[in-house]
């Protein structure tokens, strides 16, 4: 998301109208859902995705078009075969999509961009808010604590609990399609070996904020995790000195010994954290259980963990692994918006 709205930028800068595509709703199989967008100008997409394939191809048809115009509109694709309306696809489901022209002239747009990319760099929630029920230039906006709303939006948007994930309000009989833009929750990522290594540029491809702890200094660095939001050399045994563990973060423990996993997992189900995955084989998880049952935790408490971390794929490789863990990490993820 955040390199479309770089992308953005460097089109307001150069002087060029773009229409922002988003998939407002889908029903039944779709390529992508609700909240999907891409960016298209005249000479075509700049940057995301609503799924590809027919969909697509024609969606960046009807943004030129928009473009032309200077108006936007909203469409339903429907994927089923049917006599009007139809792609030529069998994937039986429906998807709504709303085109909203920005021209690079409007310093409205300029602003919101700048502020979404403030708050990505800072890992600040921030929500968008476009207007879909009108054809009118720039019925787009922005909110966030710091800045409250931006825009050329009804103020009432104001009294609004906004929330993560994506919805449509109806206010004052216009609909509002609200979407939050950040993951806020971090990844803390306890361990610099070969499998955190391999682990960070897969989330953070996914869009989650890394951050990188061990207490060997010779591995947190730029050169083994250049994709990493943060690298913090840390007495593995006292984490609580360096960091705050939110009950929207994630804890992903793969160190090189059972002795820090069991220090981890100990200091780890005394905070809120939304996740806490422990990478090991089935005979070592065992023994985990049974050193936290000694130390007091119930059972309970302990179901917390995800032991062994990960999708069950039978993963080997540190490739592997990260594959899984990174599909556990999207699954825990996708159940928050519901």
């Amino acid at each position: 998301m955040r390199k479309l709205f770089l992308r953005l930028g460097e089109a307001i800068k150069q002087r060029e109208d773009t229409v922002l595509v988003t998939v407002t709703a889908s029903s039944g199989s779709t390529p992508r859902g609700a909240g999907a967008r891409m960016l298209v100008s005249n000479n075509g997409c700049l940057a995301g995705t609503i799924g590809g394939g027919a969909v697509e191809f024609r969606a960046e048809k009807l943004a030129k078009e928009v473009l032309k115009s200077k108006k936007g509109r909203a469409e339903q694709f429907i994927l089923t075969p049917n006599n009007s309306a139809d792609l030529g696809m069998i994937c039986g489901g429906n998807v709504a999509v709303f085109f909203q022209y920005l021209s690079y002239k409007d310093p409205v747009i300029a602003i919101i961009c700048e502020e979404i990319n403030k708050h990505f760099a800072t890992n600040q929630q921030c929500w968008l808010i476009t207007e879909i029920t009108t054809t009118a230039v720039g019925a787009v906006g922005f909110y966030s604590l710091d800045t409250g709303l931006i825009g050329r939006l009804t103020v009432e948007l104001q009294k609004r609990i906004f929330k993560q994930g994506q919805v449509q309000v109806v206010v004052d009989g216009a609909t509002y399609l609200i979407e939050s833009l950040l993951e806020v929750g971090k990844v803390f990522i306890f361990g610099a070996g070969h499998v955190g290594q391999a682990v960070v540029p897969v989330l953070k491809m996914l869009g989650f904020y890394c951050v990188v702890l061990d207490d060997r200094k010779a591995l947190v660095t730029k050169e083994f995790f250049p994709d990493a939001d943060e690298r913090i050399i840390a007495d593995l045994g006292n984490i609580a000195e360096k960091i705050h563990i939110s009950e929207a973060d994630y804890a992903v423990v793969m160190t090189r010994g059972h002795q820090f996993d069991f220090e981890l997992a100990r200091q780890l189900l005394k905070t809120n954290a939304y996740y806490i995955g422990v990478m090991g084989s089935k005979q070592k998880i065992a023994v985990q259980i049974k050193r936290l049952k000694e130390s007091g935790f119930s059972m309970a408490e302990i179901d917390r963990i995800n032991m062994p971390i990960g999708l069950k794929i039978n993963a080997e490789t540190p490739a592997e692994l990260a594959i899984s863990v990174a599909g556990e990490l999207i699954e825990k993820r996708a159940a928050l918006s519901k």
